[in-house]
């Protein structure tokens, strides 16, 4: 028996409930998809200037403000989210929910032509220490993001967005739930597009009935919760949870501040896509190519392929040349021109024998761990001190083969995706990946429900 489904089922439980959740009244917003906005914290300039013109009532005003030079302690990006959190409750642009439902939500995006329909539910889920079996994270915490995380859930006592999970089902009854519950009118339906993502269609069920409810919480009292997406957000969630906890008293274990707003999604659902993360490098030191191919090849098989095609088919063409139904490394890396290298790993065993022996072998297959210590510290040199300052991860490839031409990177490496059954067999044993290596999609919108953490 795998070693994830010896800890996840049995021993631990996910203790998920119904909450009422503050939603936006469609007899306010004519356009619905003209408030949702994209999970990303720290987007764009340009993409957060278009979600203002969008709606004066956009949620980017609540998970992403804008920060201005003038900003106090007193008057900033957080207590402006407040401020307008209250204000739109007030005018009624945000209504709650008149009784605890757990909500099932569905999106479906178009990649590559391609349709992904990713249907979860909505609840609340009581916040577990790491380490416990029961919630596990998935990558190393991106530190730098948590401080303005924090402050943002304190200013609002709220979660403004839902983080998403991944859960192991070894029957299909929720999955079957889901086909029923889907047979039934939605009661929101609409479509929203962002620069990042396109056009998501959005739809919304809310479930009151209480033997259905009932069915959900029991059957997630066996099952393991894997973080996908939003384990800055969870574990800010924990710190916030355990300073209250400190100044109160009368601490129970059933405040709302125990709890957060989570989107649990099948790990099986054929409505999930994992996406690959690349990187854009910028070397500290003069870039010399030939010394980099020179060196990368003490590990690694080095093939040039020259490429004869226009810009928009270039990158395609990289993907395609790395694309390995294997057990095998391959990275495409490209320093300019009409060419790049695809890096074929030789040794698949040298990480785990030779790098880190203490860690699982699953582990050590990951691409990135392989481009990380064999490429990126061992010959370009940029250690995991520096590795923020010079490598940017990113989903976008063709954005970062635009960073090489105009000289924002020296080198860009394509990936292939990290695999959900990768990411479930590497957390259940205790290990996180990388920092940025996750990306299943779909991702939930921001503003879609709103939970305020009050009695």
């Amino acid at each position: 028996m795998a070693n994830w489904i010896k800890k996840g089922y049995g021993i631990n439980m996910a203790n998920v409930k119904p909450f009422a959740g503050f939603r936006y009244n469609p007899d306010k917003i004519e356009n619905l998809g003209s408030v949702v906005s994209p999970p990303y914290y720290n987007m764009s300039k340009e993409d957060k200037d278009s979600l203002y013109e969008k709606s004066k009532y956009n949620s980017v005003r609540l998970f992403s403000g804008k920060k201005f030079d003038d900003d106090t302690e007193e008057s900033n990006t957080f207590t402006r989210a407040k401020e307008f959190l209250d204000e739109w409750i007030e005018e009624g642009v945000l209504v709650r929910e008149q009784e605890p439902v757990i909500y099932m939500y569905e999106q479906t995006i178009d990649l590559s032509g391609k349709l992904y329909s990713n249907t979860s539910f909505v609840a609340l889920v009581e916040l577990e220490d790491i380490g416990s079996g029961v919630i596990m994270p998935c990558e190393k915490l991106h530190e730098v993001s948590m401080g303005d995380r924090y402050e943002l859930l304190a200013a609002t006592n709220a979660d403004i967005s839902m983080i998403n999970c991944l859960y192991v089902e070894k029957d299909k009854d929720l999955y079957n739930l889901m086909n029923e519950l889907r047979e039934e009118k939605p009661d929101e339906e609409f479509s929203s597009e962002f620069s990042s993502d396109g056009i998501v269609q959005q739809k919304l069920w809310k479930i009151s009935y209480k033997p259905t409810i009932d069915f959900i919480v029991e059957h997630f009292k066996d099952m393991s919760l894997y973080i996908t997406d939003g384990q800055t957000r969870y574990e800010t969630c924990l710190k916030y949870r355990n300073y209250m906890k400190a100044h109160n008293p009368n601490h129970t274990g059933n405040e709302p501040y125990n709890f957060m707003m989570m989107s649990l999604s099948n790990s099986n659902s054929d409505g999930l896509v994992a996406l690959p993360v690349h990187r854009g490098v910028k070397i500290p030191k003069k870039f010399s190519e030939a010394m980099f191919i020179a060196n990368a090849q003490d590990h690694f098989k080095v093939e040039k392929i020259i490429v004869d095609s226009n810009d928009e088919t270039f990158v395609e063409t990289m993907i395609k040349q790395i694309t390995t139904v294997k057990q095998e490394t391959r990275i495409a890396a490209y320093c300019g021109g009409d060419y790049f290298y695809r890096m074929v790993l030789q040794d698949t065993d040298y990480i785990k024998k030779e790098v880190y022996p203490e860690m699982s072998k699953e582990y050590c297959r990951l691409d990135i761990v392989a481009l990380n210590k064999l490429i990126i510290d061992d010959v370009l040199r940029i250690d995991e001190d520096k590795y923020e300052e010079f490598v940017t991860p990113t989903r976008s490839y063709n954005a970062c083969y635009r960073g090489v031409e105009n000289g924002e990177y020296d080198i860009m490496f394509v990936l292939n995706p990290v695999g959900v059954e990768q990411i479930r067999n590497i957390t259940a044993v205790g290990e996180r990946l990388p920092e940025m290596t996750v990306c299943v999609y779909p991702r939930p919108s921001v503003g879609i429900i709103i939970n305020i953490k009050d009695e």
